[in-house]
């Protein structure tokens, strides 16, 4: 009785509406239910994306596991880090430019199983003390995993300048190939035994490229064009199709590409005014996936046990797309040249020197 008492004030405002404002407040209530809807499928694809990384992890872990990762410091670097140092015999090797930022968000670094360490990947100086580094850091400890994730990315980036080369090619495609190319030499100067698996984060938008000799060229120039996100995303995948399998018998590194797929982080920032993009938040959220799925789409292809039968696949989580050895064959006097032309533009063989003694 009590309760149609309370209520009926209610009742009666409802009923005094026009059918304009009842027409309001059904369209209202129905938003917010569909929001509901979404926010829970959400935090369901959330948890399961999480749970079936730690199955993969668990498999391929090992007695001491080690994971190097770059960009670590938001998006799906911060969430593959998060959940990768969840595993109690995974040690984690953090690159990362700011490196008070990256000591705030894993504080666990204090126990050992968490280390940061500079990485400026405009600077080619410190990508080579990084390689050192990681090199150092996978070599050592007991049996397991050994996985290096490339997953630091910009695109149109502003406010990042590097000394001779555009940013958004130094961060994509430059440091990545310098890191793995040293790091493999690294490995088999000092005959290394444990395999270690490669993730290049890369990007469906590389078919938008219509990369070319000339515009390699371009880029060496300080010209990189409209499309250096997907230009530099296509060397990646050249350079891989290209390298794969010398870099799998050489130094025991099986290289492999991978899609997040588009997921909702900061990387877009820069395609919007500053002050638009934060309201974007519901409709990426809606229409992206999370960084914990983009975080399993990148990692089940380190993971999963096929990552040291084969070399040069594309993957999109535990889904191979292409074997880019094969599938790319016919451009392979391309990725000769984009191989040849970034080991010059990169100075690899006098930075590699030092190694091969």
């Amino acid at each position: 009785m009590e309760r149609d008492v309370a209520t009926a004030p209610a009742v009666a405002a409802v009923a005094g509406l026009s059918w304009v404002g009842k027409a309001s407040l059904a369209a209202g209530a129905a938003a917010l239910g569909g929001c509901c809807v979404l926010a829970v499928k959400r935090l369901t694809r959330i948890a399961a994306a999480r749970r079936r990384l730690q199955e993969l992890l668990a498999d391929a872990a090992g007695q001491d596991a080690r994971v190097v990762i770059t960009g670590a410091t938001s998006g799906i670097g911060r969430e593959l880090a998060v959940q990768l140092g969840r595993h109690p015999s995974v040690s984690l090797l953090l690159g990362c430019r700011d490196i008070a930022r990256a000591e705030r968000l894993f504080p666990q670094a204090e126990d050992g199983r968490v280390r940061v360490a500079p990485l400026e990947l405009l600077d080619p100086d410190s990508v080579q003390s990084f390689v050192d580094e990681a090199h150092e850091f996978l070599a050592a400890g007991e049996p397991g995993l050994r996985l290096l994730v490339s997953n630091a990315g910009v695109m149109r980036p502003k406010g990042l300048s590097a000394a001779r080369l555009d940013p958004t090619w130094q961060i994509n495609f430059f440091a990545p190939f310098l890191l793995v190319e040293l790091l493999a030499r690294r490995r088999a100067t000092d005959n290394v035994k444990l395999p270690m698996r490669v993730v290049q984060v890369s990007s469906r938008l590389e078919k938008r490229s219509q990369l070319s000799e000339e515009m390699l060229q371009n880029v060496l120039q300080g010209n990189p064009g409209e499309h250096a996100y997907s230009d530099s995303k296509r060397a990646l995948m050249l350079w891989t199709s290209f390298r794969a399998q010398s870099l799998a018998f050489k130094g025991l590194a099986y290289m492999h590409c991978a899609t997040p797929g588009m997921v909702d982080t900061q990387l877009g920032r820069h395609s919007l005014h500053p002050w638009l993009w934060p309201l974007t938040k519901p409709l990426r959220m809606a229409l992206l996936r999370s960084p914990a799925e983009g975080a399993l789409g990148v990692a089940a292809a380190g993971l999963r046990p096929q990552a040291l039968e084969t070399f040069g696949r594309y993957l999109d989580g535990e889904k191979q797309l292409e074997d880019l050895v094969l599938e790319r064959m016919g451009e392979k006097s391309f990725c000769r040249e984009v191989v040849k032309w970034a080991t010059q533009a990169t100075a690899l063989e006098q930075r590699a020197a030092g190694y091969d003694r």
